[in-house]
């Protein structure tokens, strides 16, 4: 049970890391509505381009 724990927790991380890693989603230097927007929508673009290359492979 301590693997499945563990492989959870990385791909948990690697989820949330890779766009802030790539730079598509800046991290909010502060709490304004616009600072969370745009790392909101960082994240998002980031993913659907992920989703976008997978399914063009395929």
């Amino acid at each position: 049970m301590k693997i499945v724990g563990i492989i959870i927790l990385v791909a948990v991380a690697l989820f949330l890391l890779l766009p802030i890693l790539s730079g598509n989603a800046p991290l909010p230097e502060d709490m304004s509505a616009s600072e969370i927007g745009s790392f909101i929508g960082g994240f998002a673009r980031y993913w659907i381009g992920v989703v976008r290359n997978v399914f063009a492979s395929l």
